[in-house]
């Protein structure tokens, strides 16, 4: 079964929004229909969806122009590659430093070990289509050494773990707004002090062992967090009974 033309025409034009600057002008509706032959409704029908990915925004009397998609977390438990992934985008990581540190008291707390005592620490800067989207600083026991000194870091941690029996099963998290010190501004690619997302989740296993705590910072112009809240059922009144 042949791939729709709106659809070709929109994977086509994701991919050319990927390799350009935000603010970006694509083509008119018109020299888009003449570059590849169909009708105008059909290209219209390509850039509502990338406007729906919030790949570009379409100002009217103006054009169309690039801008890079928001991600929004949601409560579901998910890893930063499925996250990505779910939403089109091409995950990636840089291992930025892997080292065994002494426990401090937080880690230790939530990873349910000793103060002081061994842990393993990586650090790794994680992209969406090439742009950095996050600093990660996770720390893992130690029990999970020899796993991560032959795994491919660079990857999704949580299926390094999976590939080791160990299934992430649930989490406890906690998220705030921080400035982004100076070094972790530069990683990211935002002004200096600039705000960040700080996220810190602390990942169990299905025995409700710690397996891993991380601390992330995302840039605030990416990701956003999203819940379903709901109201407990009030006691009824009198006069309803």
């Amino acid at each position: 079964m042949s791939t729709p033309k709106h659809v070709a025409i929109t994977n086509a034009l994701r991919e050319q929004c990927r390799n350009l600057p935000v603010g970006s002008r694509l083509p008119s509706e018109k020299d888009l229909a003449v570059r590849f032959e169909v009708s105008r409704m059909t290209v219209r029908q390509a850039l509502d969806a990338l406007a729906t990915d919030g790949r570009v925004e379409r100002v009217p009397g103006l054009g169309t122009f690039v801008r890079r998609p928001t991600v929004a977390m949601g409560p579901n438990l998910s890893s930063f590659t499925e996250d990505m992934r779910s939403r089109g985008l091409r995950p990636s990581s840089r291992l930025v430093a892997i080292e065994e540190v002494a426990a401090t008291g937080e880690v230790a707390v939530d990873l349910g070990v000793e103060v002081d005592s061994p842990v393993i620490r990586l650090e790794r800067l994680r992209f969406a289509d090439d742009e950095p989207m996050c600093l990660e600083d996770a720390h893992l026991p130690a029990r999970f050494q020899r796993i991560l000194e032959t795994a491919d870091l660079e990857g999704s941690l949580h299926e390094v773990l999976a590939s080791a029996g160990v299934v992430v099963a649930a989490a406890r998290r906690s998220v705030r707004a921080v400035p982004a010190p100076s070094r972790d501004a530069q990683l990211l690619g935002l002004p200096e002090h600039a705000p960040a997302l700080e996220i810190v989740d602390v990942f169990y296993d299905t025995n409700r062992r710690p397996a891993q705590r991380s601390r992330s910072r995302y840039r605030h112009d990416r990701y956003e967090v999203k819940s379903d809240l709901h109201r407990p059922n009030p006691e009824p009144r009198e006069n309803d009974r």
